[in-house]
């Protein structure tokens, strides 16, 4: 909020739909839906939809993240082994 930056308050036992998670994540619903059904992330069915609860989305995106900042440090180092300049 210091910064100007919007932010949206939300309860933590708040469950999304598969195009709110995917609007979150910024990827697409059908990216969204392949995660699910290889079980990295957590949901429930209500009928035949989807809910996810927000904790383990946010749980999702902080494990993405940090598999994101692994493999570009491994590519930093290998750039470095290789004497890449770049």
């Amino acid at each position: 909020m210091s910064e100007g930056k919007p932010i949206t308050l939300m309860p933590s036992k708040q469950e999304l739909t598969t195009v709110e998670a995917a609007n979150f994540l910024n990827v697409s619903r059908p990216f969204v839906i392949k995660e699910i059904m290889e079980g990295r992330i957590p949901h429930r069915m209500v009928g035949t939809h989807r809910r996810i609860p927000f904790g383990g989305l946010l749980e999702y995106a902080k494990d993405m993240q940090t598999s994101r900042e692994i493999a570009l440090e491994e590519l930093s180092q290998l750039s470095a082994d290789l004497d890449l300049d770049y």
